[in-house]
């Protein structure tokens, strides 16, 4: 179920929009800033916020990379390595819509993915921002959406500056990463697949479960079939066999349980790829696109690339 979930917010992170992220005021006694989003229109938040909750899985992370504490984020991440790592046992996860344990928390900003049919119950709480996942037209990254909702992030944060930075030093960063491959991919096809309780679900590129690290950083194609199969049939449910009618030199598929020899097997047989060309990825830590968990998830798929071409 929680998977179902899931994936329904992440149909509806695909949009795509121009930012009008901005900020347009500051209150005299420097406590209110005062910005304009694509969605939520103008809003009065904290200048420093210190009780933070963040219902998109992007938001954790990036907050982390800015510097911020964060009091609660969706419950999707409780297993989620980089949140542990960088938030400990201090952050409560909510599942959305929790209003009695939001209040708990008692936040002075609330950051939400759109549409989010809890937006109004929130806004009684604390101020709250929804954000649509999208490259954003007028975005200094577009079309990176991952580095668009950094940017996001850092405006409502009051960190713009810094998320900029950020984002400028990351194309830097991604070179040195691909260099750490022992052959580079450009020429390569993969495919990028995620466990469903009926089969496989296909990703396209900047939909989180590594996509951004498979197609963005380190540079791989995908067939051209299996770009048209995901226009016509997004988060179609698929068997192994089905992806018969797809090239790839490698693929990728988020799973529960990475020790899996047999499924490796199989998606071998089917794609005519060595089996070691099946790299499985832990899909609770591949559900996140910020920044941070990019790098750890681009670092550990080089290594296996690596590894499957001693």
């Amino acid at each position: 179920m929680r998977l179902k979930i899931i994936m329904l917010m992440t149909a509806l992170l695909i949009l795509t929009g121009c930012s009008s992220f901005r900020e347009i005021d500051v209150s005299e006694d420097g406590e209110t800033r005062r910005i304009t989003t694509e969605d939520t229109n103008e809003i009065d938040i904290p200048a420093q916020p210190e009780n933070i909750v963040l219902f998109r899985t992007i938001d954790a992370g990036n907050a982390a990379l800015l510097g911020f504490d964060v009091s609660g984020v969706n419950a999707g991440l409780k297993n989620n390595s980089t949140v542990e790592e960088e938030f400990g046992s201090e952050v409560t996860y909510l599942e959305p819509g929790d209003i009695d344990s939001l209040k708990e928390i008692n936040p002075d900003l609330i950051v939400t993915y759109s549409p989010d049919e809890h937006f109004e119950a929130y806004m009684e709480i604390a101020p709250t921002i929804r954000i649509t996942y999208s490259s954003g037209i007028m975005s200094p990254f577009n079309p990176r959406a991952y580095l668009t909702q950094l940017y996001y992030l850092g405006v409502i944060l009051n960190k713009e500056q810094e998320a900029n930075k950020i984002g400028d030093e990351w194309e830097a960063e991604t070179t040195v990463l691909k260099r750490e491959l022992y052959e580079q991919v450009e020429d390569r096809q993969a495919l990028v697949a995620v466990e469903h309780e009926d089969g496989y679900v296909m990703y396209n590129e900047y939909m989180s479960y590594g996509t951004e690290a498979v197609y963005d950083v380190l540079g791989f194609q995908m067939d051209s079939n299996a770009k048209d199969n995901l226009k016509d049939s997004l988060f179609d449910v698929k068997q192994p066999a089905d992806f018969r009618e797809f090239e790839a030199d490698y693929m990728f598929v988020n799973v529960e349980n990475t020790n899996n020899p047999a499924l490796q097997e199989e998606f071998a047989e089917v794609l005519g790829i060595p089996s070691d060309h099946v790299i499985l990825l832990n899909s609770e830590d591949y559900i996140t696109n910020d920044l941070i968990s990019v790098r750890e998830q681009t670092e550990y798929i080089v290594n296996k690339i690596n590894e499957a071409g001693e």
